[in-house]
């Protein structure tokens, strides 16, 4: 479902590239534990303290002790395509050994995909937009999502992390039922967790680096009549790349003060991560710690269930709101009706007695993708239908 709601908490405060889906990519994920996408090995990453990473560390000026010399020394060195991407976070502040350490784990070549699908969606909607449709929509929910079955497995979830729901709704006012469905929309309760194989530092730096149609050469292509178009490309590509950093940035950070293993990041297409789809930059906003351990992570459903139950408060869920007034609140997590739509009417089942068993059998009326991928509607980490088109192009960026 990635591909539809993969969008989280893209909305404010930045506004990012709206999101196109991919068929996201099945992890099999057991709460609370960590599994990802499996990637080429790399230089193991292992800070030895966060405050190692408080202070910019220039080589020509303080002294480096020999068995890190040694250390640095065996480190794959920051591949020269990066090194623009280096400096810019050495003026920003972050810089040093655990950074170059992070860049290093990078493959020497960017992906061109990112920002080639970016620029053709919003290609295809400027250059190429399609003629209204006649008539509306009919979908209300998405397809085979709002079923008792998927109202069973969001029960049982909540009942093997009881703790961290009845400790977030406690604290944000948020009800369980909602918190699940939102978890589920966006990923599956944890099962998908990306869309696309890359990781999400790889997804972000790939597209902060990628600012000229020369950097895109084998999407444009796709793009009929783009060579008329250039100074489109010229002026846009350059803002998108930005954003990009702004998220690669506020990975960074994330990364370095968490402690977190950059191999093991799996994101949509946009770079949102977790169970609940945070892009990087609203994880400083609205992630919370939801276990007491010191850290926000995201992958763990303690902190994921806090985080997005913080994010909603935030944007004006309080106990008691009318229903139009809940739906708006999540229309903020994810620019997309369906979107909120589909949250609410799970939530409605989810939080009513289940229904005998035999009853249910013989009452499905649709089954979710085996793959939990949710066919229809649009993905946009920005639109997501967009989500959190939670970003996606402006999710949170997630839109824009």
């Amino acid at each position: 479902m990635l591909m539809i709601a993969c969008g989280g908490a893209y909305t404010e405060p930045v506004s990012p590239p709206e999101q196109t889906g991919l068929a996201p990519v099945g992890l099999d994920t057991t709460a609370g534990t960590k599994a990802g996408v499996d990637l080429p090995a790399v230089a193991d990453v292992k800070p030895d303290s966060r405050a190692a990473s408080d202070k910019p560390f220039d080589p020509g000026y303080q002294s480096v002790p020999a068995a890190q010399s040694q250390a640095d020394a065996l480190r794959p060195p920051v591949a020269p395509v990066w090194q623009p991407l280096a400096q810019r976070l050495a003026a920003d502040g972050l810089s040093g050994p655990r950074v170059d350490a992070l860049l290093s784990t990078l493959a020497p070549t960017p992906s061109q995909s990112p920002m080639g699908r970016k620029m053709l969606e919003l290609y295809k909607s400027r250059f190429m937009p399609r003629p209204p449709s006649a008539t509306p929509p009919a979908d209300k929910y998405y397809k085979g999502v709002v079923t008792e079955q998927n109202a069973r497995l969001c029960r049982d979830f909540i009942a093997n992390h009881k703790l961290a729901f009845s400790q977030a709704q406690a604290r944000f006012g948020v009800p369980s039922s909602v918190a699940v469905a939102l978890l589920f929309v966006e990923t599956r309760l944890g099962k998908v967790l990306a869309d696309v194989p890359e990781n999400a530092l790889f997804t972000l730096a790939s597209m902060a680096v990628s600012r000229q149609p020369d950097d895109i050469s084998q999407w444009l292509p796709r793009m009929p009549g783009y060579e008329e178009h250039m100074p489109w490309f010229d002026e846009t590509m350059p803002k998108r790349a930005d954003w990009a950093y702004k998220e690669v940035r506020a990975l960074v950070t994330h990364i370095l003060q968490d402690d977190l293993d950059p191999r093991y990041l799996p994101s949509s297409i946009y770079g949102a991560v977790g169970l609940c789809q945070f892009m990087p930059s609203n994880i400083a906003a609205y992630g919370a710690d939801g276990d007491g351990d010191g850290k926000v992570d995201l992958f763990h459903v303690p902190d994921a269930v806090a985080s997005l139950s913080n994010y909603l408060a935030r944007h004006g869920w309080k106990p008691g709101i009318s229903r139009a007034q809940q739906h708006k609140v999540l229309m903020a997590y994810n620019k997309s009706v369906i979107y909120a739509n589909t949250i609410l009417a799970l939530a409605d089942l989810v939080a009513k007695p289940a229904a005998p068993a035999k009853a249910v059998e013989s009452g499905k009326s649709g089954k979710a993708d085996p793959k939990g991928k949710v066919p229809g509607g649009k993905a946009g980490q920005g639109e997501k239908n967009t989500p959190k088109g939670k970003a996606s192009s402006s999710s949170s960026q997630p839109h824009n």
